[in-house]
């Protein structure tokens, strides 16, 4: 019997995605409402939204958000994701549209204190009995990938809706979706400010992996290594374990429940109607509307 589908959105990215697909810092003109509200990200945001929806046709979907302030990686290396570029002060304003939207349409999303969405996304894709789709490009949720669990992304070339899967994952990575947070522990995320092992690359890391399964696996074995290679590991141990750990999600995020009727895609299109209207986006809310499966 076919499992039913439950789309699980990184609200963060979507956002950010969306906000930057029609933004250009050199050109003045932005998507705005007639009352001046800006909207470019917001319009984006619902577009993706629902041709997510009409291509997975869930009964089940959930929008996690990163919360303001710091978190708990943040207390165990204060570097953590540091040298972001801030983003223009009107996404920010663009995310609060967002989240009003979701809370009128009735759309279960959450962000929590001290957590980031990657946990709450974790925490939510235990739930059984479902197909779980988690819409992102973040490296760390892959880590989740498995016989019911998928990565869906729009491919950039393509255009279209693509998926990392179990039986695609290793001719992708060239290593297992439970090996990223060992990947990033030697690799290293620009992204997250995690510098992994200092002079040890992509290609290193892989045939790490390949030899040894896991960083601490790599540890117990490095007089197998050549000098060289054990003098790069052990210079960069400290901050490489660090990584590992700060790589790995916490799927038991207390404040979230696991009882997948709580998700259920069940939308009050017309009780959010007069504030897409108000934000003119009248097409967004047609489309919505005229969803159908």
């Amino acid at each position: 019997m076919k499992k039913e589908n439950f789309l699980i959105i990184d609200g963060n990215l979507l956002m950010f995605q969306s906000f930057y697909a029609t933004y250009n810092p050199y050109n003045s003109y932005v998507m705005t409402s007639n009352k001046g509200v800006t909207t470019n990200g917001t319009f984006q945001f619902f577009t993706t939204l629902i041709n997510l929806l009409e291509e997975l046709k869930p009964k089940y979907l959930f929008i996690a958000f990163d919360a303001k302030g710091k978190t708990k990686r943040h207390e165990e290396y204060p570097d953590y994701k540091a040298g972001r570029t801030k983003a223009p002060e009107i996404i920010y304003e663009q995310f609060e549209s967002v989240k009003k939207l979701l809370t009128l349409l009735k759309i279960n999303h959450n962000e929590i204190v001290g957590a980031e969405a990657d946990d709450l996304i974790a925490t939510v894709s235990k739930i059984n009995e479902v197909s779980k789709y988690i819409y992102s490009k973040d490296q760390d949720l892959l880590q989740l990938v498995k016989e019911d669990i998928s990565i869906i992304y729009k491919n950039p070339e393509t255009k279209k809706f693509a998926t990392v899967n179990k039986d695609n994952f290793y001719d992708i990575y060239n290593f297992y979706p439970n090996q990223i947070p060992d990947y990033k522990a030697i690799n290293g995320d620009t992204s997250d400010n995690l510098p992994g092992v200092k002079g040890i690359g992509k290609i290193g890391a892989i045939k790490l992996l390949e030899q040894f399964g896991s960083i601490h696996n790599v540890y117990d074995n490095i007089d197998k290594l050549t000098l060289k290679m054990q003098e790069k590991l052990l210079n960069s141990k400290e901050m490489s374990l660090l990584c590992y750990k700060l790589a790995c999600l916490n799927n038991n995020v207390s404040d979230l429940q696991l009882d997948k009727n709580l998700y259920l895609y069940n939308i009050d299109i017309e009780n959010a109607k007069d504030y897409f209207i108000e934000l003119d986006l009248l097409r967004v809310f047609l489309r919505l509307e005229n969803l159908k499966w």
